[in-house]
């Protein structure tokens, strides 16, 4: 058997306890800047906010468990039905002021009001809020888009802005977002009608993104960024899908992160065939192509026009009227009655 060698040994044994040494100093050190247990705050702030008028019921979800990376303070308050514009104002006002205080630094915050389905929701991450006062007028403006539109499901994440501002990785998809989801019968009229009412009474809320559904049984969609549909946009939507001798189901696009910044996608019902498809654009193009330029139009067995998440296409049909349509080469070169349409309507530069 061969010689210990007892030095390496020992060096081993020491260089074990101080690494056991070195993790205990961390332990404790992370014990010395934790974050403070904010839950009798903010059980007293859920007391406050259940006692305001509108108010139904208010209910806390806590959590404090820094080892587990769960620190957090989700506010629900059920509103009752003839809950006012100001006093659903009263209770954000009421919980923005609470947090205000920085008592609840290092705690995901999160206020949500709801009243079925229709929901209200102040998601402001792990950071401070520097726009409460328009924070406030959008809880207005849910209540008032309630009122506008009874038949349809209203859910609204409001506008945050941050000191500096910043924005976490967290936070993406989490504000400035307005959902309208129409019940049946509703239709694509029930949708371009609602955007159009959007664009005359609600233009404060222009900037929000923006989904419009309608029911089921008609399906149809508009999806905006930044800004709501023209009127020569909603008319154009209301042709494509007013003209149904092959049946099908339209979805405009408004400033979509990865394509040109208005978007006609049309998905054909009951038919997977090519060919269908081209009919459909050989139809459809000549009413996208009254837009002023680039506007994408895509038609196929799927609304997302078979265009990638980098904007590429990667399927037939998608013309870009007055612009040029990007292609995955590795993935589909456009089949000849698709090249027709693009020589058409598109001016690619060489």
């Amino acid at each position: 058997m061969p010689p210990v060698n007892y030095v390496a040994v020992s060096i081993r044994r020491v260089a074990s306890a101080l690494g056991a040494v070195a993790m205990m100093i961390g332990v404790l050190a992370g014990c010395g800047t934790g974050v403070p247990d904010r839950s009798t705050d903010a059980r007293a702030l859920t007391a406050q906010v259940r006692q305001l008028p509108g108010v139904v019921d208010a209910a806390a979800d806590i959590a404090h468990s820094q080892a587990q990376g769960r620190v957090y303070f989700r506010l629900y308050v059920d509103v009752s039905d003839s809950v006012t514009a100001g006093q659903a104002a009263t209770i954000t006002a009421s919980y923005l002021r609470d947090i205000s205080s920085g008592k609840y630094a290092g705690y995901r915050l999160e206020l949500d009001l709801r009243h079925g389905w229709n929901v209200f929701a102040v998601d402001s991450g792990v950071l401070a809020i520097t726009n409460a006062d328009q924070i406030i007028a959008q809880t207005r403006d849910w209540v008032a888009l309630r009122s506008e539109f009874p038949s349809a499901t209203v859910s609204m994440r409001a506008t945050i802005t941050h000191p500096g501002g910043q924005l976490t990785t967290q936070e993406a998809g989490h504000s400035n977002l307005a959902v309208l989801e129409f019940a049946d019968p509703g239709d694509y009229t029930t949708v371009s009608a609602a955007a159009g009412t959007l664009s005359a009474r609600f233009r404060q809320l222009a900037g929000l993104d923006w989904t419009i559904d309608a029911g089921k049984e008609h399906p149809a969609e508009i999806k905006t960024s930044r800004r709501l549909p023209t009127a020569a946009e909603l008319n154009v939507f209301n042709r494509l899908n007013a003209d149904q001798p092959i049946p099908h189901i339209d979805r405009l696009r408004i400033n979509d992160p990865v394509t040109p910044p208005v978007w006609f996608s049309e998905k054909t019902i009951g038919s997977h065939d090519v060919a269908v498809a081209l009919r459909l654009a050989q139809a459809h193009l000549p009413f996208v192509a009254t837009l002023p330029a680039p506007v994408l139009y895509s038609a196929s067995d799927q609304l997302s026009g078979h265009i990638g998440g980098r904007g590429f296409a990667r399927g037939p049909v998608a013309v870009t009227v007055g612009g040029c349509t990007r292609h995955d080469p590795l993935v589909y070169a456009p089949i000849p009655e698709e090249r027709v349409l693009i020589a058409k309507y598109e001016s690619c530069k060489a």
